[in-house]
């Protein structure tokens, strides 16, 4: 023992300043840790050298100024090593997919699956991680950092510290029409900054989530009544509420897509609405909006949370409902119904380490239907598309677009081999949901059908460097926020609703859409009569024999609309 301690005793570890060590650590997280941040700033700035020079200075010097305001004695190292691993682990998505590490993704990483979070620690993340973030955190670890007295310290540090201020000032100042227009054109950029944004993103999360009041959950649509439920000759209504996962609709053949990735949708007679939005980018923030009574404007995290949603609304009127699960949970939507749980799984040829293909489902959907009794709704989550491993959301025989990416990692495939898998995976989708118009179609005899269709939000597969989703809504690529939407009726169904299908095929054609529109909508769908029920948004209010309106005023709105005319009240005006 005497022996290893002279040893390591004698060793000369090397010295170094707190503030050299601050000055070092800054450059190295301004200079190394924000590819994506500076290729954007070029971008910008329009390669204007001295505007971006100046900037660069200038932000520098204010990194310089927080590592060295933190560099007190036993805490310089643990917040350097904390900063590094942060800005390591951040760089990596940030640059490697273009995410956006801000408070919804953070929520996202924190309401994941182990076997989702596995998908996305690769060799390389490991690797990557290895040499910019653990590397340099033991350089750190093994230095000696040599500390003044607290008051000459104190007076060092301010010594370094206000001329620091004073570049930022005179930094600022001489760029500041450049800066303040382009910063104001351009504001994503404030969210590339490393590791200042993903911290602070944290921190928020933190906050939102510790509150020391239990959430408590507002009752909604008490008031909720089907309209002619005492008819006792009619057979029972049953919708299919499909949450699709990641599909974009700019691969859905449906809407004009060059490949033929909805073969079985096209012969089932849908209808495909291909002007939809998303409320969110993400599943952790889109599954609770839409299934909320809040349009995404007003929709927040903690309103969802805290209050009844769509199943219960369908619930209060005495449906029954059932919520089943192939994803990562319904994100408080289900709580208060039946849930069933399909991910996490071991059955074989559907599922791969808790992950499971939604064909799983298919299963169990015609004893489900064979068992319905009264008015059901049943709400489907799929895991869909979700990425980067797209090829494991399809079997062997759906690989019709090929060669396909078969890898975790993009940097290992084409952009082409990337597309393929995904739409392999929306093939997959199509396929899904016409064995599940096929079930409902099959048991015409005992039930009125329809099935719903909505993805969660979109995906970027490459375009502008930017892969996956999660994106801040105000900045997201268009490829993250355009969702299909189909929906399929038995004819008996939309005769017991009173669904007019021809003025929903010109609707189809023009009508702008977006999750807003899905509360309401499966609402009316199963004649659900609430105070809450927002027909301004209900997709079939101005399709609707004699319950909204008399047949004869709703053919002359039809006329009207085919006519070029809008209702200034309603969906038709673009409210949503």
């Amino acid at each position: 023992m005497n022996i290893k301690y002279s040893f390591f005793h004698r060793l000369r570890r090397p010295e170094i300043g707190s503030i050299t060590l601050s000055i070092v650590v800054a450059l190295y997280l301004v200079l190394f840790m924000n590819r994506t941040f500076w290729s954007k700033v070029f971008i910008y700035f329009h390669n204007d050298i001295f505007v971006i020079s100046v900037f660069a200075i200038m932000l520098t010097a204010v990194f310089m100024v927080l590592t060295i305001a933190f560099s007190v004695k036993y805490l310089i190292k643990p917040i350097f090593i904390f900063l590094i691993l942060v800005a390591s682990t951040a760089s990596w998505f940030t640059d490697r997919f273009g995410a956006v590490i801000n408070v919804e993704m953070i929520r996202n990483v924190m309401e994941t699956t182990t076997a989702e979070a596995r998908g996305l620690i690769t060799f390389s993340f490991i690797f990557h991680l290895f040499c910019t973030g653990i590397i340099p955190s033991f350089l750190i670890a093994a230095v000696r950092i040599r500390h003044r007295n607290w008051r000459l310290k104190a007076v060092c540090n301010l010594a370094v510290i206000i001329p620091l201020l004073a570049v930022v000032i005179v930094a600022g100042m001489s760029i500041s029409r450049q800066l303040i227009s382009t910063v104001r054109e351009h504001s994503d950029i404030r969210r590339l900054i490393n590791p200042a944004v993903p911290i602070t993103s944290a921190v928020k999360y933190v906050l939102a989530n510790t509150g020391s009041q239990p959430v408590v959950i507002t009752p909604l649509g008490l008031d909720a009544k089907v309209h002619n439920a005492s008819d006792a000759a009619r057979i029972p209504r049953v919708l299919i509420v499909v949450a699709g996962e990641t599909a974009r609709a700019a691969n859905f053949s449906l809407g004009g897509y060059m490949r033929q990735t909805n073969p079985g949708l096209a012969r089932r007679n849908v209808l495909y609405f291909g002007n939809t939005t998303s409320c969110g980018t993400a599943t952790a923030q889109s599954i609770p909006c839409m299934f909320s009574v809040f349009s995404r404007k007003e929709f927040s995290h903690e309103k969802g949370r805290s209050t009844e949603t769509l199943p219960d609304v369908l619930e209060h009127a005495g449906i029954y409902v059932e919520w089943w699960e192939n994803n990562t949970g319904s994100k408080g939507v289900a709580d208060r119904v039946k849930t069933v749980e399909f991910y996490g799984s071991s059955i074989p040829g559907f599922c791969n380490g808790g992950e499971c293909q939604d064909g799983i489902m298919l299963e169990k959907i015609g004893p489900w239907l064979d068992g319905v009794k009264s008015d059901s709704v049943l709400f489907i989550h799929q895991i869909g598309s979700h990425g980067p491993a797209y090829f494991r959301r399809y079997p062997e025989k759906f690989r019709r677009f090929r060669p396909d990416c078969r890898e975790i990692e993009f940097s290992t495939c084409s952009l082409e081999e990337i597309r393929n898998a995904y739409d392999n995976s929306i093939l997959y989708t199509d396929y899904f949901l016409s064995r599940l118009i096929d079930a409902l179609a099959a048991r015409s005899r005992n039930m009125d059908a329809a099935m719903v269709y909505m993805s969660d939000h979109g995906e970027s597969l490459g375009e502008n460097g930017i892969y996956l989703h999660g994106a801040p809504y105000m900045f997201a690529p268009v490829e993250q926020t355009h969702i299909p939407f189909v929906l399929w009726m038995a004819p008996g169904f939309a005769r017991s609703a009173g669904i007019d299908r021809a003025c929903l095929e010109k609707a189809a054609a023009f009508v702008p859409l977006s999750h807003d529109n899905l509360f309401p909508s499966v609402l009316s769908m199963m004649n659900v009569d609430t105070s809450i029920r927002d027909d301004n948004l209900n997709l079939f209010a101005q399709c609707t024999y004699g319950h909204a309106a008399d047949r004869d005023n709703i053919k002359n709105e039809n006329s009207a609309l085919a006519g070029g005319a809008t209702d200034q009240t309603g969906i038709y005006s673009g409210k949503n």
